[in-house]
């Protein structure tokens, strides 16, 4: 089992558990106390999990699994959306492309584009971007290194003097709520910056996200132009409603 796989893992088993003990995690993963506390050390420099009264536990200040520990999840229904939605960039455009692991596993099929501009503050984006030698804009600012990207005051102004032909931006969760969400309150303000400066606004939705919940809304779901998603229900139709064009991928 890699390294990565394994720290996922002991992800989600803390996620169950709530707390366990080196010597727990020994006998779930069949590996030596060294190679756990080796895995742990790694999880609380990336400050993942905290380590107290001699258990480890989940922070609790993360409410989704990072980036780096989620992007082979679900891969082909993900990038089937992402595909979708990259079918609507025009060649020439300048494109804003949210970080996050539903667009970085479509972002290949951006080579047939020519000409366009790629905005984004996700760091994985942008060398994926540049790695197709497509040309890309970075917003500055702070790194958050968990999701590996930027979401400050200086990208906020950066943005301001972009004008975007298109969008393509996930959602955490919709449970409960009539708009998309974000993990955290200081990304609101870049995601309605987004909304401002751009003609055309995409979401992404996967279906695990209809049962999830999140705290901040950054676009109401009239405020976007098409939402691209899995097969939905009836009663899931009703509630996106409000959206001019609801696009779903079988």
């Amino acid at each position: 089992m890699k390294k990565a796989e394994r720290r996922k893992m002991i992800l989600e088993q803390l996620q169950k558990t709530g707390s366990m003990t080196i010597k727990d995690l020994e006998h779930v993963f069949h590996v030596s106390g060294e190679t756990i506390r080796t895995d742990i050390h790694s999880l609380i420099s990336q400050s993942l999990v905290i380590k107290e009264h001699g258990k480890i536990r989940i922070n609790h200040a993360f409410k989704e699994m990072p980036l780096a520990y989620r992007s082979s999840e679900r891969m082909q229904s993900k990038r089937s959306l992402a595909v979708r939605a990259f079918k609507e960039i025009k060649n020439g455009q300048i494109v804003y492309i949210d970080g996050g692991s539903t667009t970085l596993s479509g972002i290949e099929a951006l080579q047939t584009k020519s000409g366009i501009t790629v905005v984004t503050d996700s760091f994985p984006i942008a060398q994926r971007c540049l790695d197709l030698k497509i040309k890309t804009i970075i917003l500055g600012g702070e790194i958050d290194c968990i999701e590996q990207r930027t979401n400050s005051y200086f990208a906020i102004r950066m943005l301001e003097n972009i004008h975007i032909d298109l969008a393509v931006l996930g959602t955490l969760g919709v449970q409960g709520t009539d708009g998309f969400t974000t993990l955290h309150p200081n990304g609101i303000a870049l995601l309605r910056t987004v909304l401002q400066q751009t003609d055309q606004i995409i979401v992404l939705c996967d279906s695990n996200r209809f049962k999830e919940h999140a705290s901040y809304i950054y676009a109401r779901f009239r405020e976007i132009d098409m939402l691209i998603t899995r097969p939905l229900t009836n009663d899931q139709r009703k509630i996106f409603s409000a959206i001019p064009s609801v696009v779903e991928v079988g």
